[in-house]
């Protein structure tokens, strides 16, 4: 549960949500942390680095596409490869890949990460079947082999991906995920609205965060912080997470989002869609 969520949990009584502040305000006076400049100090070891992915408009596939990042179009298959299935056999649409390269925010022992999705079924979590995160430890290119789409799936957009570097901050309500004190100081420095000062402090040192497709940071939340935990309860790092993509002809629900979390220790993968 999220700080927040824990600090109220819908109850309207004054003089507990008061004695809440007053606790947090004590046990933040003895590690001497009362400013806004303390709220920045704890809150810059947080920042993270992503890989923001711009999807470009559509345009003609190369020869060389299944070798080149991209959304829609031909996936990478190596020999002996099958196109992927959801669990009743219906094949998956192939959403996109991406390439591995020192600029980007993957893991190092991945070179090549693939989303594949049923549109009918529409899943939400993990749980649910129709969706497929294919992850290439090693890639042969020597090796590589062209898998026809299945009929059953209609033709879609090619587009090439334009990568950039950016600064990613958890939401309000994840913060206290990853630092808690933080999430106090928020709260003593501004009762009325806790999550102002941190919003305030996330503009000052990142810019403002807007929804959009990347790699790797922290997973900006359309219905609230629903990170999922490690095999040790430790919050799982964001793979990637995948916008509304008009180029691409993709819409999550209304206008929502993808959210692709993983393990490197046990390569586990869990997914979540949220939308408006």
């Amino acid at each position: 549960m999220s700080f927040w969520k824990k600090l109220f949990n819908g109850k309207k009584d004054n003089h507990k949500t008061e004695s809440h502040f007053d606790k947090y305000r004590n046990e933040l006076n003895i590690l001497n942390l009362t400013t806004i400049s303390d709220l920045e100090n704890l809150v810059k070891p947080v920042i993270r680095t992503a890989t923001k992915l711009e999807v470009l408009s559509p345009s003609r596939p190369p020869e060389s596409s299944q070798l080149i990042s991209h959304f829609g179009g031909q996936p990478y298959f190596e020999k002996g490869e099958l196109w992927p299935a959801s669990n009743n056999g219906k094949p998956l649409e192939f959403i996109f890949q991406v390439f591995n390269s020192t600029d980007l925010q993957l893991p190092k022992n991945i070179e090549l990460i693939q989303f594949y999705y049923d549109w009918d079924e529409f899943p939400w979590e993990t749980s649910n079947d129709g969706w497929l995160v294919k992850i290439y430890k090693k890639i042969d290119k020597e090796n590589i082999e062209f898998v026809d789409k299945p009929n059953e799936l209609e033709r879609s957009k090619y587009c090439e991906i334009k990568f950039s570097s950016t600064k990613s901050l958890p939401d309000w309500e994840g913060i206290d995920l990853h630092s808690y004190n933080a999430s106090k100081l928020s709260c003593v420095l501004n009762e009325d609205e806790p999550w102002d000062s941190y919003d305030q402090m996330v503009t000052k040192l990142i810019g403002e965060q807007d929804y959009q497709s990347q790699l790797g940071g922290y997973p900006n939340w359309v219905q609230g912080e629903s990170t999922p935990n490690d095999n040790e309860g430790n919050p799982m790092k964001l793979l990637f997470q995948i916008d509304s993509e008009e180029n691409a002809g993709l819409m999550w629900g209304d206008v929502g989002l993808i959210y692709v979390f993983y393990d490197d220790n046990t390569e586990r993968v869990e997914f979540i869609l949220q939308c408006h």
